[in-house]
């Protein structure tokens, strides 16, 4: 899923067998910030109950990769075909795909360019070859302000956007009019298998460190809530994507507000 800078991007993934490649954020953090999200509390204000939502953490098919910052692909490949065949797993994460190639050893931008389109391509025959669900986060191409993101936001080459069955994007829309104005949702801008297009509203809970899909309230009938209610059925089939399937997305690059997680990025999921 896409989100702008600052934005958790922790989704609903859970009910796969899924194998977390977090090249950006270490996996003591992230899985502190998890640990919140999974029991919708914050352990720091709850700490009596951390023993119970732990055990109950630990029982999840969640796996982590050991890697943090710049990595070969050949490694990151490695570790996911082991995982796919020892831990049957379903569903791979990679947060994000600027992080995991780093900032070095490239003379262009084409340079760039050329060799993120060619780990765009192996992530997509990993997940066709061996029947695993891949999630790719990528950072957004930088646009003019007040302009929001779509499928050629992604930073790079088309390969990206072309590749991939879904696509989320978790916009800002912070200034802007309309009924949606200062808040932020995500948006499907691609879904190659059943079609639905469409926005989430969404509302921040501070506590659990989520993003949470805002409800419409009873009697409500204006166009946001509608919308959400019409693309319901597209965001319950992104949370719970089929394997062989490739994801991603894109962020906006926006600032949080003060009382949400500074420390997680916004991105373009695809």
């Amino acid at each position: 899923m896409t989100n702008g800078t600052g934005k958790s991007e922790t989704p609903s993934c859970l009910q796969l067998r899924t194998l977390w490649g977090s090249f950006e954020i270490k996996n003591s953090r992230l899985a502190k910030t998890m640990l919140n999200q999974f029991a919708r509390k914050s352990m720091q204000k709850n700490v009596t109950e951390f023993d119970l939502w732990a055990d109950k953490f630990e029982q999840l098919a969640l796996y982590f990769m050991a890697f943090h910052g710049q990595e070969t692909l050949d490694n990151v490949f490695e570790a996911m075909l082991h995982a796919v065949y020892v831990h049957d797993i379903e569903h791979v994460i990679v947060d994000n795909l600027q992080f995991m190639m780093g900032a070095t050893n490239f003379k262009t931008i084409h340079d760039r360019i050329v060799k993120q389109d060619q780990l765009i391509e192996g992530f997509r025959k990993f997940s066709t070859s061996h029947d695993c669900h891949v999630t790719l986060v990528v950072h957004p191409r930088k646009e003019m302000e007040g302009q929001e993101l779509t499928a050629q936001s992604i930073y790079g080459g088309a390969k990206a956007s072309q590749e991939a069955d879904n696509i989320l994007i978790l916009q800002n829309n912070r200034g802007k009019s309309g009924l949606l104005q200062g808040k932020k949702y995500i948006e499907i801008v691609k879904n190659r298998y059943d079609g639905d297009l469409g926005i989430v509203p969404l509302s921040y809970d501070k506590d659990s460190q989520s993003y949470v899909k805002k409800e419409r309230a009873k009697g409500d009938n204006t166009v946001g809530a509608t919308t959400t209610k019409k693309t319901g059925k597209a965001a319950a089939a992104f949370a719970a994507a089929k394997p062989s399937t490739f994801t991603g997305a894109a962020t906006d690059g926006a600032t949080e507000d003060e009382d949400e997680d500074q420390s997680l990025t916004n991105r373009i999921v695809i």
